[in-house]
C-alpha cells in the first residue's frame, strides 16, 4: 500500500508566485488535493473556487492563474503531453480552462511542481524562470512587444540553450486581447478563453521551466506492462496511420460529409465541393511535408512540419495547422487559397490569438460587412468581402495591436457587436460570449457539448462524436441495447455527454491527449482502459463509477464557479440563434433544422442526469452534497441560485 506522504506520479508539491509582492513560496498539498481532484484541471478549478473573491473580474490583480501539468507528464504513459492554463476568463466572465502540449509542464515536474499558482500583478514586464528549486521573477522588458517565435529565440540567447522551452504571451496577451492565448514555444496554444489576456493583465511575458528530476510510479513494474498494452492499443487503431500522415487534418472529410465545417460565418454548413476540393488540408502534408514533430509521450505523432515552396506565402516554414484553423478561418472566411491556412495560424501564433477567437471576429466582421451593417469607414478603409485574406490578415494583427478597427475585433465576437449594435449580435455565433467554431447542426451529441460547456462553445469537455455505431468496448458511453448512433438523432444524446464530460476531464487531469482516447477513435482509451495505469501509477485503486463521480465532482465545482461569476442558466445552454434558425442550406444533409421541441427535451433529460433544476440549470443541494460539495451548495444558496430540488433525479452515486 502506498505511504501517505509518497506522490507517486505527482511532484509532490504546488509554487506559489505573488508578482505583486514578488514573493515565492512552496506549498504541499499535492496529496491534500490528488485523491478528490486528480491534478491538472482539477487542481485549478479546486483552488481557483476557494481562493478568488466574488467581487473579483478577469483583469483585476486579485485574479489568479493556475498553470499545472498533468497527472502523467514525466512519466511514458501514452499521450502524456498535455498541461493546462485555468483562470476566470476573460471572454465568458466565467471559467476558463485551456489544455496544450507542453514541453514546460513535463519540466515543471521535473523541477518538483505540479502546479503553479500565479497571483497579483507585477510592476513592470517580468517572466518566471523556473530551475529546479531556483525560481526567480525576472526583468523581462526585453522581451515585451516580441512575437512569441521571438520571445523563444531571445531566451534561448539568453540562457545560450538552443533547447530551452517556454510558454509566453504575444502582443495580443499584452494588449489584453479578450482571446489572447499562451503559446508553447511557437505553434502550440493554450487557447479558449482569453488566458493570454489574463497573463497580460499581470504584465507576465512567460514561464520558463529546467528540472532535472524524475517521476516514480508506486508499481513500476506494473505501470510499464499497462504502458506497453495502452500503446499497442493505439497503434493497432484505424485511425494511427492517417494522424501520422495528415495530423488532425484528415477528420475534415468526415466533417465535410456530415455538413460539419462553417463557411461564410456559419450561412452554410457544407463547404462548396469546388472550394474544398481547393483547399483540401491534406494536400498540405501531401505536397509540403518538411518534418515531423511530436510531444514527449504522443503515441499518435499528428505533428507535420511544412515548407511552402510557392504561392503568395512562398518560403513560409511551419508547423501544420490544425483542423480548428481551417474551420474557423479558410472556410469560415471562403478563403480559397490552400497555403492561406498556414500562414494565418502562423500569424495568430505569432501575435499571440486564439485562431478562434480571429475567426470568430473576423467571420462577423466580413458578414457585418456583407449585409451593410459595416462598410469602409468602419474597418479603417479596409474592403470586407468574403475570401479577402490579404485584408483578414491585416486585422488580425490590427487585432493583436488594437489599432484602429482592430480595437473593436479585439473584445471578441460577441462583445463587438454589443458595442456596435446595429442588429448584429445575430452575427457573433457564439455560446456564452466564447466564438463558437464548428457548427453543430445534424450532430445534436456535438451540440449538447458544446451548448453546455461550462467555459463556452467547444467540444472537448463533452462535446459526442458522430459515431454511427458504437463500439461495445466503450462501455456506459450509452446503453448496451443501442447500437446505431446517428448523428442527427435526438436519442440517447444527453447520457452518452454525461459520459464524455467525465471522460474528457479525467483525461485533462491526467495530462493525456484527447486524440488517444474515444474523442476520436473508439479503438482508444476510454475510462476502463485507465483503471489499471491510474492504480499502477499513483498506488490508489480505483474503478470506473469513481473515476466518472471525480469528473463530475469538478464539472459541478465549474459550473458553480460560473454561478458565482455571471448570470449563465437554461438559456445560455442553447446552442447560438443560427444554429437554431436556420435549415442546412445545402450538402448531403440539406433540408436539417433545429427542433426546439425535442432539444427542450433532451435538455431536460441531461439536467435530469445531472441533478441539476431544470428550470434553471442550478444544481441542487442533494447533488452537491453527495459530491462533497456542501460549502459550494452554502454558496449557491447565499447569492440565490440553489436549484429546486425533485425527487425523480438520480443521485449521482447511481450514475
Amino acid at each position: 500500500m502506498r505511504k501517505q506522504t509518497e506522490s507517486y506520479c505527482y511532484a509532490g508539491k504546488i509554487l506559489r508566485v505573488n508578482l505583486s509582492r514578488v514573493t515565492v513560496s512552496e506549498e504541499y498539498i499535492t496529496n491534500e488535493f490528488a485523491k478528490n481532484w486528480i491534478g491538472s484541471s482539477g487542481f485549478a478549478v479546486k483552488i481557483l473556487y476557494d481562493e478568488l473573491k466574488d467581487w473579483v473580474n478577469p483583469y483585476e490583480p486579485a485574479n489568479k492563474i493556475v498553470f499545472s501539468a498533468g497527472l502523467f507528464l514525466g512519466t511514458p504513459m501514452p499521450g502524456a503531453c498535455k498541461s493546462n492554463i485555468s483562470t476566470l476568463a476573460p471572454m465568458t466572465g466565467g471559467w476558463g480552462s485551456s489544455c496544450c502540449d507542453s514541453y514546460t509542464g513535463a519540466q515543471l515536474k521535473y523541477a518538483g511542481y505540479d502546479s503553479v499558482i500565479i497571483e497579483g500583478r507585477a510592476s513592470r514586464p517580468v517572466y518566471l524562470y523556473i530551475d529546479n528549486q531556483q525560481v526567480q521573477i525576472k526583468d523581462g522588458r526585453f522581451l515585451w512587444g516580441n512575437t512569441t517565435s521571438r520571445t523563444l529565440e531571445l531566451l534561448r540567447k539568453e540562457y545560450d540553450n538552443p533547447n530551452l522551452h517556454c510558454i509566453s504571451i504575444g502582443p495580443a496577451g499584452e494588449n489584453l486581447v479578450r482571446g489572447a492565448c499562451v503559446i508553447q514555444d511557437r505553434s502550440r496554444a493554450f487557447g479558449r478563453g482569453g488566458v493570454g489576456a489574463v497573463l497580460g493583465s499581470k504584465n507576465l511575458k512567460a514561464i520558463v521551466a529546467v528540472g532535472k528530476g524524475r517521476i516514480n510510479a508506486a508499481n513500476p513494474d506494473r505501470f510499464m506492462i499497462e504502458v506497453k498494452k495502452l500503446r499497442n492499443q493505439i497503434k493497432a487503431s484505424a485511425s494511427a496511420e492517417n494522424m501520422r500522415t495528415y495530423g488532425n487534418l484528415f477528420y475534415i472529410e468526415g466533417k465535410q460529409n456530415n455538413c460539419g465545417l462553417p463557411y461564410k460565418n456559419f450561412q452554410e454548413v457544407y463547404v462548396p465541393e469546388e472550394t474544398a476540393e481547393a483547399t483540401d488540408p491534406r494536400k498540405l502534408s501531401e505536397k509540403y511535408f518538411e518534418g515531423r514533430q511530436s510531444a514527449p509521450g504522443c503515441v499518435v505523432k499528428c505533428g507535420v512540419k511544412l515548407h511552402i515552396t510557392d504561392g503568395p506565402y512562398k518560403g513560409l516554414h511551419s508547423d501544420a495547422n490544425q483542423w480548428e484553423t481551417y474551420a474557423t478561418l479558410q472556410t469560415r472566411l471562403a478563403v480559397d487559397d490552400l497555403t492561406f491556412q498556414v500562414k494565418v495560424n502562423n500569424l495568430c501564433n505569432d501575435m499571440g490569438i486564439d485562431v478562434d477567437a480571429a475567426g470568430g471576429a473576423l467571420g462577423w466582421a466580413m458578414e457585418c460587412y456583407q449585409r451593410g451593417i459595416l462598410d469602409e469607414s468602419d474597418t479603417d478603409g479596409l474592403s470586407l468581402e468574403w475570401g479577402n485574406a490579404e485584408n483578414a490578415l491585416v486585422l488580425i494583427e490590427k487585432t493583436a495591436k488594437r489599432e484602429g478597427f482592430g480595437d473593436l475585433l479585439a473584445e471578441s465576437a460577441a462583445k463587438a457587436a454589443e458595442i456596435l449594435g446595429r442588429n448584429s449580435s445575430y452575427y457573433a455565433v457564439n455560446v456564452k460570449g466564447l466564438d463558437l467554431y464548428e457548427p453543430g447542426r445534424a450532430n445534436l451529441g456535438w451540440m449538447l457539448g458544446a451548448a453546455t460547456a461550462t467555459r463556452g462553445g467547444g467540444h472537448t469537455t463533452g462535446a459526442v462524436g458522430g459515431y454511427k455505431k458504437l463500439n461495445k468496448t466503450a462501455v456506459t458511453l450509452v446503453d448496451d441495447d443501442v447500437d446505431i448512433f446517428d448523428p442527427s438523432s435526438y436519442e440517447k444524446r444527453p447520457e452518452a455527454a454525461v459520459y464524455m464530460e467525465a471522460l474528457h476531464r479525467i483525461v485533462n487531469c491526467f495530462g493525456v491527449c484527447q486524440f488517444h482516447t474515444i474523442h476520436s477513435d473508439q479503438d482508444h482509451f476510454n475510462l476502463v482502459h485507465l483503471i489499471d495505469i491510474y492504480e499502477a501509477g499513483t498506488g490508489w485503486e480505483t474503478s470506473v463509477n469513481e473515476l466518472k463521480l471525480k469528473g463530475m465532482r469538478q464539472l459541478n465545482l465549474e459550473k458553480v464557479f460560473n454561478l458565482r461569476f455571471t448570470h449563465f442558466d437554461r438559456n445560455d445552454d442553447f446552442p447560438p440563434l443560427r444554429e437554431q434558425h436556420e435549415a442546412i442550406p445545402t450538402g448531403p444533409k440539406a433540408g436539417w433544422k433545429f427542433d426546439s421541441v425535442l432539444y427542450n427535451r433532451m435538455l431536460d433529460t441531461y439536467y435530469q442526469l445531472h441533478g441539476w433544476d431544470r428550470e434553471t440549470s442550478y444544481p441542487t443541494r442533494k447533488t452537491l452534497e453527495e459530491l462533497d460539495l456542501g460549502y459550494a451548495a452554502d454558496d449557491l444558496e447565499r447569492i440565490g441560485k440553489l436549484g429546486k430540488e425533485e425527487k425523480t433525479w438520480k443521485s449521482m452515486s447511481s450514475m
